[in-house]
């Protein structure tokens, strides 16, 4: 035929002019019989349209008429098309892409023709075409999906620097996607350099692009292979709080945070230790670790700053947190990430103006009710030291032919006048009388008043940000006061922070620079805790810290009131003690500066490799001294103990020079990594993609501590008195001593590895995603033998991105399913041996004055890493438009080379030494949904639901020596065919009738009472398996409510699955004696007293008691306790202020909040309501649940 395309011959100048008339009178006959507006915009969404379908539906939306033979649409391609109010020629550009025809608009008509010859063959010609993705602010988009329109098999991904290549037709349409962004269709045309820019676009959830951070590199979450959790910026700010810990409990399936005791764990532990602390990773390197940063001092004060590690960071300064808990996610850091990785990315600047934040935040909290406590009342205090009294548990010393009243220490009010009774100074009826007025007291009060106070955190940030066109900036300041409940007792925490990139040489280098520098400053002051704990120094339930006028009442500790007083007429310093005195003594401060500084160059190499060379040195100094003044309890007593009255001028002797005592303690660390890595990144084919990495890095830990003491210490002058700790001198007592050695200790530990690592991927078709890892590390404490010290360590992950199949194409709600499956192998530094002989430098001989030393631990040069191997299969699933995600895990873990303790000939020394031949397994699952449940105008309502389990089990620790009362005094047991930390108990046989005290059964239900001691034949098989302490099953649920401009968080959290064991008696006296103060618990006012009372009771009473009675009760079945429970952490209210508020040109946003936390339990499975997260063999004060506190929060940008 002769030319039919447009652009090839014309239509003959007759036919046209026949069919514009046509046209002419066809449309005055339409208008006049259909009313309807015509407009030149298109709806209409399908797939596989036929083309003359479109063809009506152009007709009725716009009025056009489309001239067209009916034989040219019977080759015609059908349509897939998403088009809302799309201009009339891009539908057209759309629809006719990849057609064999043309059309041509005149007036209100569309005429239509095949295309001609050399136009079709111009569309058909293979054009190579390179583009490159960023987005809004010029950044590179990693893993951006380009795919040709239409076709289920032409796709590529972009690479590590937003580039991909791909060859295909002019004419031909690239669709372009990444989450997070708007996906944009772009024509090829004989344009082959492409730079295409995305547009930010709201998606369900509300969230932003999630990338997965290794600390080595960047994943984007479509390509991650393995088990990963990802806590961004966003969702940190929406849990207010000013410990980082708290914002991030329940957020991440088979993360455990125990804020209490300051642990994180991930997923199950893998060792018999209690090592299973995570690596923490900051911009790419680790931090000093716990261990490296020596601690000075453990005081728990709950509300004080804690001691963790993630708690040292300003939330306010984090991007990103990824969590890693697979071996695919962890094998990069080789050893280092056995027990799972914390990846931490700080915020750096972006392109644009600067932009200023500012926020504040104030908690209060006041102290817990002291009546909340399980402690006796006066009343039933004062009866038990009665009984003690009757039963002989106290004598009066005066009644002693043997009495000597400087080994004499006070009596209690109540005991006191007892003893008056026995020695006919007093009546019983004075004494009852005086004892029911005591019993009627109670110190709660005054302790709340004088030693306790409300507790107040204030968090305080600014930050700066931006950036111009080769360079950002990120610059913040923190401050963080705290004034915990204890008096006497506050923080001071300062934190800077600077993050900058560089692009040089026109982007192809880039240079990045971090700067974080924290200052923290503590005093603590123990009086408070002291007098609410068992201690010389503790308060009964009676005494009392001011009389009725508000004087201080001064207690005698170390003697009896008129033994001290005639001390003190002799020139002694006093002996006596109040609580609220020593408030102003004895305080501890500590000190501690921490800088960590990074520097990287990224230079390009190609457009799809680079190599970056990067390092980072971190370096903490700690200090720490304690003053006990000399007007303190404690430097009181230390005086007059060396002070003796001279023979011949009858005054005061001090035998050590006067002055307070100074407890110096320094501690420091550094440490350093070196990195070289080459990246790349590349498109082999349209349908082939693959990335990875190689670097080799070297890494050096130090740490060092040492103390003293120092004598005669005078504020005023700043000096200290002059002593030779071996000189002996004269006490109070009659007998010499020696100060000893002032130095407490030194302590110092230099590690040192080597590594070399490798990570690749590989992509087919943007469905199947391959991944392998190996990494190699040499270890300075591990054996002699490179064999035993150098380890490889190796991954491998797959991930079929299913939804990307042609066969899931109809499921339209199905917007997501990734199948994932990974196995690996990691490893752990095995913690209590060493490759060499490890000596230690003790005090000088009494009698030879010579130094001794001793080997502690002998060597042991084979040595080797722990090993764990993981297998981990996960799904993965979004539907409903996004509005629904649901992720599953399931795992299986196997250890082997775990430090184990073996028999050893005895004759070398040593009767056991520690070897890699323990074994365990592990498994578990995890499940996390999020739901967006209601998206309206001013309506939304989010909810997330978190859930994980895990077990363990020991397979090989056959020379375990664990008796039965080490194992029912807990501690890490590790058992054959048992969890590690399994639970056991004593099997209760109730309190013996005739004596009170506590019976147990053994395995054949023989009662075994009290004045029995167990040999080694009473083994694990007499006792009780009753559980594990740690919960297997935890989780958390949150919900978001938001209306408009205000929005509503609930915080829930679930610990289930474990047991207790609930507080009992502590510090009962016996015959061989007790320390301090009587133990206070209720239990006590429970005791046996009489034959008959073990029908109600099994507190074991007074007469007989023994050690073994107590013991047996405090670790018997009776006292096991489902630790089931559900919290609820916190509900926190916020306004968002609309821009039509606020100030034009002043405020970019702000916002306030408020927030309730730790509102307690919901539901709790024992029937006492104890709290199992909270609990203390002691009951005391600092372990009880924190009170609900109040947070006050405002943020503003500029």
């Amino acid at each position: 035929m002769s030319s039919s395309g447009w652009n090839g011959s014309r239509f003959s100048a007759k036919i046209l002019l026949v069919m514009k008339l046509t046209t002419f009178f066809l449309f005055i006959a339409l208008v006049g019989v259909n009313a309807k507006g015509t407009s030149q915009s298109v709806t209409l969404s399908g797939r596989n349209i036929p083309l003359e379908k479109t063809f009506a539906t152009i007709r009725t939306q716009t009025g056009y008429l489309i001239f067209c033979d009916r034989n040219l649409l019977k080759d015609a391609q059908a349509v897939t098309v998403s088009a809302a109010d799309m201009p009339l020629k891009e539908f057209l550009d759309i629809i006719f892409s990849n057609q064999s025809l043309q059309y041509l608009i005149q007036q209100q008509t569309i005429f239509v023709s095949r295309k001609s010859l050399p136009a079709i063959l111009e569309e058909l010609r293979p054009v190579p075409v390179q583009g490159h993705v960023t987005d809004g602010q010029g950044g590179p988009l990693e893993g951006a999906t380009i795919k040709l329109k239409g076709s289920t098999t032409r796709s590529v991904i972009t690479d590590g620097k937003g580039y991909f290549n791909i060859t295909l037709n002019v004419g031909d349409v690239l669709v372009i996607s990444y989450v997070g962004f708007k996906t944009q269709e772009l024509k090829i045309t004989n344009s082959t350099d492409l730079n295409i820019m995305l547009q930010p676009a709201p998606i369900a959830m509300d969230e932003v692009t999630v990338n997965v951070s290794t600390g080595y590199q960047t994943i984007s979450a479509e390509r991650a292979t393995g088990s990963y959790g990802v806590v961004t910026a966003k969702e940190l700010k929406e849990v207010p709080s000013n410990n980082l810990m708290e914002r991030l409990e329940g957020k991440v399936p088979g993360v455990r945070f125990d804020i209490r005791n300051n642990s994180i764990q991930i997923r199950s532990v893998n060792t018999f230790t209690s090592n299973t602390a995570p690596l923490i990773v900051i911009d790419g390197f680790p931090m000093i670790a716990t261990g490296d940063a020596q601690k000075l001092t453990s005081v728990p004060l709950s509300t004080m700053a804690n001691g963790a590690v993630l708690s040292t960071f300003n939330p306010d300064d984090i991007e990103q947190i990824t969590f890693l808990k697979d071996a695919v996610a962890t094998s990069v850091w080789g050893a280092r990430g056995a027990n799972g990785v914390i990846v931490i990315q700080t915020k750096h600047g972006k392109k644009g103006a600067p932009v200023i934040s500012i926020s504040s935040t104030v908690s209060i909290s006041k102290p817990a009710s002291l009546s909340k406590l399980n402690w006796m009342s006066s009343a039933q205090y004062a009866d038990l030291e009665t009984e003690m009294v009757n039963k002989g548990f106290y004598t009066d010393p005066k009644a002693s032919p043997y009495y000597n009243p400087l080994y004499t220490t006070n009596s209690s009010d109540v005991v006191e006048w007892l003893f008056k009774v026995q020695r006919g100074t007093a009546t019983q009826a004075e004494a009852d009388a005086a004892i029911a007025q005591i019993s009627a007291r109670s110190n709660y009060s005054q302790i709340e008043k004088y030693l306790l106070q409300t507790a107040v955190t204030q968090q305080h940030n600014l930050s700066v940000s931006g950036g111009g066109e080769n360079n950002t900036y990120y610059i913040s300041g923190n401050l963080n006061k705290d004034v915990p409940i204890y008096r006497s007792n506050k923080s001071r925490n300062v934190i800077l922070t600077a993050n900058f990139t560089n692009d040089l040489f026109n982007g192809r280098v880039k240079l990045r620079t971090g700067f974080n520098y924290q200052y923290a400053a503590s005093t603590i002051n123990l009086s408070a805790l002291d007098a609410l704990t068992n201690s010389s120094t503790s308060l009964r339930p009676y005494d009392m810290l001011v009389d009725a006028d508000g004087n201080h009442i001064q207690r005698n500790i170390n003697f009896r009131p008129e033994v001290a007083d005639s001390f003190v007429k002799k020139g002694y310093l006093p002996f006596t003690y109040n609580a609220i005195d020593e408030l102003n003594y004895s305080n501890t401060k500590t000190a501690s500066n921490q800088i960590r500084l990074n520097m990287g160059v990224n230079t390009k190499i190609t457009n799809w490799m680079d190599l970056d060379l990067s390092g980072t040195y971190q370096r903490n100094i700690n200090n720490s001294y304690t003053i006990n003044d000399v007007n303190s309890y404690t430097g009181r007593i230390f005086i007059n103990t060396a002070t003796t009255i001279s023979t011949t001028t009858g005054k005061p002797v001090y035998n050590i020079p006067y002055g307070g005592t100074y407890l110096l303690s320094d501690a420091s660390a550094y440490d350093y990594s070196l990195r070289g890595q080459l990246n790349f990144s590349h498109n082999l084919a349209p349908d082939h993609h693959i990335s990875g990495l190689f670097g080799t890095e070297i890494r050096e830990t130090y740490n060092k501590s040492y103390g003293s003491t120092r004598y005669g210490y005078d504020p005023d002058a700043n000096s200290f008195g002059t002593v030779n700790p071996t000189t002996p001198y004269m006490t109070m007592f009659g007998y010499t001593t020696t100060l000893g050695n002032p130095l407490t200790g030194i302590s110092e530990q230099r590690n040192r590895y080597l590594s070399y690592y490798g990570n690749a991927a590989y992509v087919y078709k943007n469905r199947y995603n391959l991944s392998g890892s190996a990494r190699f590390d040499d270890y300075t404490l591990l054996g002699i033998s490179r064999s035993k010290r150098a380890k490889p360590f190796w991954s491998a992950g797959f991930k079929w991105n299913v939804q990307q199949e042609e066969f899931m194409q109809s499921f339209s709600w199905l917007n997501g399913l990734d199948v994932r499956l990974t196995y690996g192998t990691g490893g752990a530094v095995p913690l209590g041996g060493y490759n060499t002989a490890v000596i230690s430098l003790n005090a000088t001989d009494p009698n030879t004055q010579l130094p001794i030393a001793s080997i502690t631990n002998p060597a042991n040069q084979q040595l080797g890493w722990e090993t764990t191997r993981t297998l981990n299969e996960g799904i993965d699933l979004r539907t409903l438009n996004n509005r629904l995600m649901i992720s599953a895990d399931v795992y299986q873990k196997k250890s082997s080379g775990i430090l184990a303790i073996l028999p050893f000939n005895p004759t070398y020394g040593w009767s056991s030494l520690s070897y890699n031949t323990g074994k365990m397994k592990s498994s578990g699952y995890e499940f996390g949904i999020t739901g967006k449940l209601l998206d309206k105008k001013d309506w939304t309502v989010t909810s997330t639901f978190n859930f994980s389990y895990n077990k363990t089990k020991v397979t090989d620790n056959r020379y375990n020596t664990a008796t039965a009362a080490s194992l029912v005094q807990g501690g890490f047991t590790a058992l054959n065919n048992y969890p590690v930390g399994a639970t056991f108990v004593y099997r209760s046989a109730g309190l013996d009738p005739a004596t009170g005290q506590t019976q147990i059964y053994d395995r054949d239900k023989n009662i075994i009472k009290s004045t029995t001691n167990l040999t080694s034949a009473f083994d694990i098989n007499d006792l009780k398996y009753v559980g594990v302490k740690i919960a297997p099953y935890q989780g958390g649920f949150f919900n978001t409510f938001r209306y408009k401009n205000f929005d509503l968080g609930v915080q829930m959290t679930y610990y289930l699955g474990h047991v207790f064991l609930k507080p009992a008696i502590t510090n009962y006296p016996t015959y061989t004696g007790f320390s301090g103060t009587l133990g206070r618990q209720i239990d006590l006012a429970y005791r046996w007293k009489q034959t008959g009372d073990e029908a109600f009771t099994d507190v074991p009473g007074l007469t007989n008691v023994n050690s073994n009675s107590i013991t047996r009760y405090r670790f018997s079945d009776k006292l096991v306790r489902s630790a089931d429970n559900i919290r609820l952490q916190q509900i926190s209210l916020g306004y968002h202020f609309p821009a039509s508020m606020l100030p034009k040109r002043v405020f970019r946003s702000l916002s306030v909040s408020g927030n309730v936390r730790n509102l307690g339990m919901i539901w709790v499975k024992n029937k006492e309501k104890l709290d199992p997260e909270y609990l203390n063999a002691n009951s005391n004060y600092y372990s009880m649940p924190p009170v609900t506190s109040y947070l006050f929060n405002i943020n503003a940008s500029f």
